[in-house]
């Protein structure tokens, strides 16, 4: 199986990583230093559990068709990045979109059919430390994916068995779509604070003040879910703040990074989204409403 990471950063870059050690065959689509450093000395990965170095294929030019690329990208580069990679979409490709947020696998439908796309999620931290180096926070490694349908492929199964191989935990899911939802809730909410107040996971998770205002944050991403039909556990929000337990106390979320960094925000996709659905739907959002009237001047 030939694979692509299309847009290799901190996540992209550590399932290239993960995979390309257990044989796969894999290309990482990434640019400047990051590019440079890997030609030249491989890519590295650090984990709570290891750190190594793997040799692995990576260019800057989309070009031969691929049995399965892993769209990888900031939502915000989304639209232009899929058709960068048309010309490595051949009659028998398929293509699983990893991005935060809810609407990745409606978009790329739009552009490529609904049957070229494997809708997915995934939870890992991951980010680039440094060219060529990527480093992560927690031992949580978790991808769920499956068919936009909800019916069970062979595709789907040969994906699972290679996510496996990789030491990657890999399940497939009959309701990718709910399990999308799982992530929005917890995500949505912890980039919005983290990004307000400044802080990584830890100081959130510890302080009551901001622990509330996460509690709240999710629930509001929860309630929306439940307006629009998608069917999750009751207590979702309690779930998703022992899954914060897992991470490292100095862990960040990829929206503080690009904030601090000076970098374009994905809050049109995050507390953006939330707030207008929320809106339309008529559920109440205060947080996300508040959390985007402040962040938004931002976000370019």
């Amino acid at each position: 199986m030939k694979i692509a990471v299309m847009g290799a950063g901190g996540i992209g870059s550590y399932l290239g990583a993960m995979l390309a050690r257990s044989g796969a065959d894999v290309t990482l689509i990434c640019r400047g230093k990051h590019l440079e450093a890997i030609r030249s000395r491989g890519l590295s990965l650090s984990t709570p559990k290891e750190t190594f170095c793997v040799e692995i294929k990576a260019s800057d030019v989309p070009q031969a068709p691929m049995d399965l690329i892993i769209q990888a990208v900031k939502l915000y580069d989304l639209a232009s990045s899929t058709q960068q990679m048309l010309p490595m979409v051949g009659p028998n490709t398929a293509v699983l979109p990893i991005q935060n947020g809810v609407t990745a696998a409606e978009e790329l439908a739009k552009v490529l059919g609904a049957e070229k796309v494997i809708g997915g999620t995934l939870f890992i931290n991951a980010h680039v430390v440094s060219p060529g180096a990527v480093s992560s926070k927690s031992e949580v490694n978790t991808v769920a994916f499956g068919e936009l349908s909800g019916k069970g492929s062979q595709r789907v199964s040969d994906l699972e068995r290679l996510f496996k191989k990789a030491g990657i935990d890999a399940r497939i899911s009959p309701g990718i779509k709910a399990e999308q939802w799982r992530k929005f809730i917890p995500v949505a909410g912890l980039s919005a604070l983290s990004s307000l107040c400044r802080q990584p996971i830890g100081p959130i998770r510890d302080d009551p003040a901001l622990r509330k205002l996460y509690r709240q944050a999710m629930a509001e991403v929860a309630a929306l879910a439940a307006a629009k039909g998608v069917a999750l556990e009751q207590d979702i929000v309690e779930r998703m703040l022992a899954l914060a337990e897992r991470y490292q106390y100095d862990a960040k979320v990829s929206m503080l990074e690009d904030l601090e960094a000076g970098r374009r925000l994905e809050l049109d996709w995050l507390s953006g989204y939330v707030s207008r659905e929320a809106e339309r739907l008529s559920v109440p959002a205060p947080f996300h409403d508040m959390a985007y009237a402040c962040l938004k001047n931002f976000r370019q």
